[in-house]
């Protein structure tokens, strides 16, 4: 009879020991994906500020674009109207 209890005894503690087991690795995985989250967190952060920056230099960079394309059309402009006003007289 005590054999059996023992035996029962043994039997819940390696069930236990299974059990705590497979609850130690669940914990190491969460702690891997939290860990994974973070860094994805933090490459997001400076992905974010990268594009910022790239924003504000495509928009520097439109304006100065657009400033030279109306120089451009200006001093095309003005070659027309030159080689008209010879012509002409």
């Amino acid at each position: 009879m005590d054999e059996q209890r023992l035996e029962r005894i043994e039997e819940k503690l390696d069930k236990l020991s299974e059990a705590v087991t497979s609850i130690a690795r669940v914990e190491e995985k969460i702690y891997a994906s939290t860990k994974r989250a973070d860094r994805l967190e933090h490459r997001l952060d400076i992905i974010e500020t990268e594009l910022d920056e790239v924003k504000n230099t495509v928009a520097y960079n439109s304006k100065t674009v657009a400033g030279v394309e109306r120089i451009f059309w200006v001093v095309i402009s003005a070659g027309a109207s030159a080689i008209v006003y010879f012509l002409r007289g």
